[in-house]
């Protein structure tokens, strides 16, 4: 099946003389190797002109949250191939922002694990499951952690199977708080908290605030993403020895 998206992708962007790019298209966006197949050319058509920049992380990321989401709402019907000729912008008004449905979710249960990303290795392995520049390009990955800042990845009980659909509290939805991303400084000063939507919700690293943080995650996961494995080995062994 997946050969005959490929068959479907490659048709149209000859049309525009473009089917070299195919498997630059379907490493970017593996999203594509599945019905959103549909949609590789209107993601052509915008970025011929100029309304998304494949080579901007920020912009695969916005992009692939795009296609997670109308793969899981109406919004897969209500667009067409070139997405009804929308920017990406309004799509993601649309899909995002001004959900279609908007669902009543119950409340979150808050019950997180927390992994340390060492390397863009670790990194990669998300690749699937969110849109973070970090996940994608190792280069945005190396940029952000140059400074000798470290991330920690957080997830909610089975994230992995959190449907991706805006809630009635979007972005403070299950989605939104299924993963969670937090950046921390050499100094353990907790840098940014940027949800598993993204900049789809405008998120800037501010999903919620420090105390937030603590409240859902628990004093003992908390603790964790101040303890380095080199630095704070005491305190690891001192505070958690269940974890040695």
């Amino acid at each position: 099946m997946e050969e005959q998206y490929r068959k479907e992708i490659t048709w149209w962007f000859a049309e525009f003389g473009s089917e070299s790019e195919v498997d630059n298209y379907l490493a970017l966006f593996p999203e594509l190797k599945s019905r959103l197949s549909k949609f590789a050319i209107g993601l052509l058509i915008w970025n011929i002109a100029g309304l998304i920049d494949i080579n901007n992380p920020d912009d695969v990321s916005r992009v692939r949250l795009i296609l997670k989401v109308l793969d899981q709402t109406p919004g897969f019907d209500f667009f067409d191939n070139t997405f009804n000729e929308c920017d990406p912008e309004t799509v993601c008004e649309i899909l995002g922002m001004s959900p279609m449905v908007p669902i009543e979710e119950p409340k979150i249960k808050f019950n997180y694990t927390v992994d340390r990303i060492e390397n863009y290795a670790d990194a990669r392995q998300y690749l699937d499951m969110t849109s973070w520049c970090i996940v994608i390009s190792e280069e945005s990955f190396n940029a952000d952690t140059a400074n000798g800042n470290r991330f920690y990845f957080c997830g909610n009980g089975e994230w992995w199977d959190t449907p991706c659909v805006s809630g009635t509290g979007f972005p403070h939805d299950h989605f939104g708080y299924s993963l969670i991303a937090v950046e921390v400084s050499p100094e353990n000063k907790i840098v940014s908290i940027t949800s598993r939507w993204n900049t789809c919700a405008g998120d800037t690293g501010d999903f919620i605030t420090e105390d937030e943080l603590k409240s859902i995650l628990g004093m003992e996961n908390y603790n964790k993403l101040l303890c380095k494995p080199t630095e704070n080995h005491y305190i690891c062994q001192k505070y958690f020895p269940e974890d040695e």
